[in-house]
């Protein structure tokens, strides 16, 4: 006896509507899950043979994360894209990660990538959030910098400075000496949001350091100006932040070039830049993430 299609089809939606069901909470879920990478990035790192073309007519590399197996030259931890309302990741988990990697090694400086609100009428718990982070790493001496993202816009960088406790590095360098004894200039660059974009060349920094770029937006790294930075630390993508299975992104960022790319995550070589895309701590808009869990990173550079 065959089974009517009616109830073949009742069947089939109602596995549709269990699916659709078990991935929104799986959605909700993941915004409250993170991990703590460990990302090791050195100029003469391996790239591979899959090169990715972008809209600019150049090539970029995708890089694996290999440890050099060397002590690094300097040791970073570095968060992006808190944004304060859809942020399920406490301050005190990040200060437990800072405060135990410290002790393992010393970390040489802890960088912000931007993105402390969605909507500024939150700035205060924002500012709340990055002040704490600020009170441990003034007490292990660790160096505090910042980078603000497209959603800061209208936060003024004297208040950020002032209630965060954190020092601003937009258009200017500043010399970090690594705990292996190299230093590094760490330089970054304002972001002026989506709207009316306007990209601002690298600050200059002096020769014979190797330079650490800091951007919100991984697409600064196309407008860097005469100079290109060895290394360069980014956020803003949220790397993709939804996925349907397979990998298959549901809302791609089509004003960016990189991300139009599918360049969302992860490290990258582009011309002789080693490009770090961390993919953030909040979630912008909806609380909801899949397949992007929120991310909090060391990175080791050699």
């Amino acid at each position: 006896m065959m089974v009517p299609l009616i109830w073949i089809l009742i069947v089939l939606a109602a596995c549709i509507i269990l699916a659709l069901i078990v991935y929104g909470i799986l959605c909700l879920i993941e915004p409250h899950r993170h991990e703590l990478t460990h990302i090791y990035l050195s100029s003469s790192q391996q790239a591979s043979n899959d090169k990715i073309s972008i809209s600019t007519g150049e090539d970029i590399f995708p890089l694996s994360n290999d440890a050099s197996g060397k002590d690094p030259d300097i040791r970073l931890f570095f968060f992006s894209d808190i944004h304060i309302e859809t942020c399920f990741i406490s301050s005190d988990t990040i200060l437990h990660h800072i405060e135990e990697e410290h002790n393992i090694k010393p970390l040489d400086a802890v960088i912000f990538g931007g993105d402390i609100v969605t909507w500024p009428k939150y700035k205060d718990k924002g500012f709340k959030y990055l002040k704490q982070i600020s009170d441990l790493c003034r007490k292990l001496d660790i160096p505090f910098m910042a980078v603000t993202g497209n959603h800061d816009i209208a936060l003024s960088d004297t208040d950020v400075e002032k209630e965060c406790g954190v020092e601003l590095i937009e258009g200017r360098y500043k010399v970090i000496r690594g705990s292996g004894g190299k230093e590094f200039s760490i330089c970054g660059v304002d972001d002026t949001g989506r709207e009316e974009r306007e990209w601002f060349d690298m600050p200059e920094c002096p020769e014979g350091r190797p330079v650490v770029f800091v951007a919100h937006d991984p697409d600064a790294i196309l407008h860097t100006g005469e100079r290109l930075p060895d290394f360069m630390l980014s956020g803003h993508t949220h790397g993709g932040q939804l996925y349907l299975p397979f990998g298959i992104r549901i809302a791609p960022r089509h004003k960016n070039v990189l991300p139009r790319a599918g360049i969302l995550k992860g490290i990258f070589r582009y011309r002789n830049t080693t490009l770090f895309i961390s993919r953030g701590l909040g979630c912008g808009y909806l609380p909801i993430r899949s397949g992007s869990v929120p991310e909090l990173s060391v990175i080791e550079i050699s």
